[in-house]
């Protein structure tokens, strides 16, 4: 993993310099900038592996930015780490929640950043598949696969694709949040719920484009259930 950039949003230049430090350190590529709008600058132009971002950030802060990338298709799918002064768990679920992936107080353990780090680009290389750009017309990407509802081809991410099967081996009944955690990323303790929410929300809009009575993914404490209408189960046995 020595050849991703970071982008580091940090306004205290002292906090900014040891972070630079420890991720030079951990062999990582480094971008800084000082507030939220440089950043998005640097984001949009350099489109880093990860973004780690002081929470309160001068002109937009961490939360902003998260919400802002998470609406762009250019940035969505960059990893951001949320750094913060506050340990509360009401500010910690506001972070996830608004789109970051990871929440970590200050101050923090050395290893334990850099391991985070490295959890979050494993899971985001594993998600997206690999790329190969052959101009601006024209991407192949692999590891993507197709199912098909209603006589559609919808493509699916890894995690969507192991997901839906899931979920339709077992119609109209919960499949616990923890299950679906294990089958996606096996026994990673730096897993957060945000990301496995994104991913049922990603799923919901490809079903709904099927029609109005398509079928959809209910969060329900504890897990997810599919609801088919018609006991429709989608066909998710190609890939492409």
């Amino acid at each position: 993993m020595g050849l991703e950039i970071i982008e580091i949003v940090e306004d205290d230049q002292g906090q900014a310099k040891l972070l630079d430090q420890i991720l030079r350190q951990a062999s990582f590529r480094t971008n800084v900038a000082f507030d939220g709008p440089s950043a998005m600058q640097d984001v949009w132009r350099i489109k880093p592996s990860l973004i780690m971002a002081d929470d309160n950030l001068p002109g937009l802060t961490g939360r902003e930015m998260c919400k802002r990338l998470r609406q762009d298709p250019s940035t969505k799918y960059i990893p951001i780490i949320l750094l913060s002064g506050y340990s509360s768990e009401e500010r910690r679920v506001e972070a996830l929640d608004g789109g970051a992936d990871d929440f970590i107080v200050k101050p923090y353990a050395t290893a334990e950043l850099v391991a985070r780090v490295r959890a979050l680009l494993r899971r985001s290389q594993q998600g997206q598949g690999q790329e190969e750009d052959l101009g601006e017309d024209l991407a192949l990407t692999e590891s993507l696969y197709v199912a098909m509802y209603r006589g559609q081809k919808l493509t699916l991410s890894v995690h969507e694709w192991k997901s839906l099967r899931r979920l339709t081996s077992t119609v109209g009944s919960v499949v616990p949040r923890e299950e679906l955690s294990t089958l996606l990323w096996g026994d990673d303790a730096l897993m957060h719920d945000g990301v496995i929410d994104r991913c049922m929300e990603q799923l919901n809009k490809k079903l709904a484009g099927e029609g109005p009575a398509a079928g959809h993914i209910k969060m329900v404490p504890g897990g997810f259930r599919l609801i088919i209408p018609s006991s429709e189960k989608p066909d998710i046995v190609q890939a492409q």
